[in-house]
């Protein structure tokens, strides 16, 4: 059977992912794996190695976690996997390392941060006002030699005419943002909700998942960290 799944974390010698069915171990099963970077598809066996109960935070929606590993995967595939997991590592690793330049910026200079983000929202808000007013300028120049080439009407009449083309053009624009625009918002904010329930499941999931003597640990290290970065940072 074919069945979606929820999360799936590749390696070069086996995959996990949540599942709706509970399998068990020692069953055969066939994967195919489809690498978006270069559209290239692996399809391949595996054996399932365990079964177990998968994040209790995501509703009971893919209530299993499977672990299976590859069973004669082609030396081809094998290869393509490999360099596909490696340039994932890479990208995943300078992302990383963006997002934490980032904060630490951001927490050892919080004001110069916080200028320099509205600066650029700023400089960027005043660039596509600056280009839409540059094509609207174009777009009437163009519509005032189109019009009096076509009808030969003099400087007035040119201009009533432009006006009412524009307003057409103004009223079918807003006509077309009003079906676009609501829809992709709606869209947005319900990828920001569902990115949100997720990852706060993973944090919940992680966090039960830790010993008592972690626990403590990581709530030790937080607040020391909060008490230095109140007392040298700010």
């Amino acid at each position: 059977m074919e069945n979606d799944t929820l999360n799936v974390n590749i390696s070069a010698g086996g995959i996990a992912f949540t599942c709706k069915e509970k399998l068990q171990a020692g069953d055969y099963l066939q994967a195919r794996i489809l690498l978006l970077s270069n559209m290239t598809k692996i399809t391949t066996c595996c054996k399932v190695v365990f079964c177990k109960s998968s994040n209790p935070y995501e509703n009971d929606r893919y209530p299993y976690l499977i672990g299976a590993r590859f069973v004669n995967l082609a030396a081809a595939d094998q290869d393509l996997l490999n360099s596909y997991l490696e340039k994932c590592r890479k990208q995943q690793f300078v992302l990383n390392g963006l997002l934490l330049l980032a904060i630490i910026a951001f927490l050892a200079m919080p004001d110069q941060a916080w200028d320099l983000t509205l600066a650029l929202g700023h400089y960027l808000l005043e660039g596509t006002l600056h280009l839409l007013h540059v094509l609207f300028e174009y777009l009437e120049f163009a519509l005032d030699h189109v019009v009096e080439h076509l009808f030969h009407t003099g400087l007035h009449q040119t201009q009533v005419i432009v006006f009412y083309i524009l307003l057409v053009f103004a009223s079918a624009g807003l006509y077309w943002l009003w079906r676009i625009v609501p829809p992709a918002c709606r869209r947005f904010f319900q990828t920001l909700c569902g990115y949100y329930s997720r990852k706060r499941a993973s944090l919940l999931y992680s966090w039960g998942e830790q010993t008592l003597g972690a626990k403590i640990g990581i709530l030790l290290l937080g607040i020391v960290l909060t008490v230095c970065y109140g007392y040298f940072g700010i």
